[in-house]
């Protein structure tokens, strides 16, 4: 759960903030167009290659090369994976690069250059290359051993692995890409302890994120469970917010943790997983002739899993969101009755619009189907309404 998407810091914190630049409305209209239209091509793509790929005959071809190759069904799987997964990267690179690098550093929020931000994009993709080959080959081998019940396995097996990745995020895949440290000592470290103590709950500590070494924008998290769970909080959010305004953000992060959001979220994902493997399973079962496939095992069809995959995913997104909405709107309920806060709560809303030079009022159609956080505008109006509990 995040809040949103230099001077060094001394052991205390600043005794003034950095101050934000106003977002010009007009630019982050643009800024935020050009992000959502390149995501909607990312879906796109995720919908339309695979098809093509699979109506052309290239996924049949791809498998015959792999087999001629090995004979061994396991390889075959990889083989094609690896395949298939660098003309994918081929197609969408130039998408990423616009997205990622070029527009980031046109609207003056990304402080990276090419080549920090190509070692970033390779180990994210060598990251996220391993973990689908490696969920992919395991999909097929329940495939080949288990055709009768491999979605309800694999389904498991899909949210284990989530469990193990949330509580991985902030001890060891965040940290392959900024660096954390523990807050300094001082008022604002006393002050979100002393808040955390009010309500009685435990975090394994509140983190710095330095994410000034490669952005202007702000943001805070709550990641991880158990052990692993922590909040994390941007430089870039202290340097440019007072202690009170840093407190209700952080109230707000706690809000999520008394509520148990991450675990609610965890839930409706979960049921995404076992709908998407159970829809795939009779998508390849009522396809196999009509595609040509050999069977539901054959990695042939892996495309159509990857179609299917997709449509679930769009079904579920605005339900999804709609959902996260909700979340963040009751934690910033939370966060206005724990602290009193509504003035601070406000302005921290609107230097964190301006640093992510977010929106504040954008479509609403836009922000039910794509956003998962209520728009800036919202949160200020819903702060704004909102009345002390006597």
């Amino acid at each position: 759960m995040t809040t949103a998407e230099n001077e060094n810091l001394e052991p205390n914190e600043p005794k003034a903030t950095v101050p934000t630049k106003p977002v010009d409305p007009v630019q982050a209209r643009s800024y935020q167009r050009i992000k959502l239209t390149f995501s909607i091509v990312s879906m796109a793509l995720n919908v339309v290659a695979p098809l093509v790929f699979l109506l052309a005959g290239g996924s049949e071809a791809i498998r015959n090369l792999a087999e001629g190759w090995s004979g061994i069904a396991a390889v075959v799987v990889v083989i094609y994976l690896l395949v298939t997964g660098i003309g994918l990267q081929i197609i969408e690179f130039p998408f990423e690069v616009y997205s990622g690098f070029i527009v980031e550093k046109k609207f003056g929020l990304s402080k990276v250059n090419i080549t920090s931000w190509l070692f970033d994009w390779l180990k994210g993709t060598l990251l996220q290359s391993v973990l689908l080959v490696a969920l992919i080959s395991g999909m097929y081998w329940l495939l080949r051993s288990q055709p009768e019940l491999w979605w309800l396995w694999a389904a498991i097996a899909a949210t284990i692995l989530v469990i193990i990745l949330m509580a991985l995020v902030p001890v060891l895949l965040l940290p392959l890409f900024y660096k954390f440290e523990p807050i300094p000592e001082g008022e604002l470290k006393d002050r979100l302890f002393a808040l955390a103590d009010t309500i009685g709950t435990h975090v394994q500590g509140i983190y710095v994120w330095h994410l000034g070494d490669k952005t202007s924008k702000a943001n805070a998290a709550v990641t991880g469970w158990g052990r692993t769970r922590r909040i994390i909080i941007s430089d870039t959010l202290i340097e440019s917010n007072s202690i009170e305004e840093i407190e209700v953000v952080m109230a707000h992060e706690l809000g999520h943790h008394v509520r148990w959001d991450v675990w609610k979220m965890l839930a409706v994902s979960t049921v995404l997983i076992f709908v998407s493997f159970f829809v795939i399973d009779m998508a390849l079962t009522a396809w196999i002739d009509s595609l040509g496939l050999r069977g539901i095992d054959d990695i042939a069809g892996l495309p159509l899993v990857l179609i299917v995959g997709a449509g679930v995913s769009l079904v579920a997104l605005p339900i999804s969101n709609w959902l996260s909405r909700k979340a963040e709107t009751a934690a910033d309920l939370y966060a206005l009755n724990l602290t009193g806060m509504r003035d601070e709560f406000i302005s921290a809303m609107d230097k964190l619009g301006d640093q992510n030079l977010s929106q504040k009022k954008p479509n609403a159609v836009v922000e039910f189907i794509f956003h998962s956080h209520p728009s800036i505008q919202r949160r200020i109006d819903n702060a704004n309404a909102w009345s002390p509990k006597t």
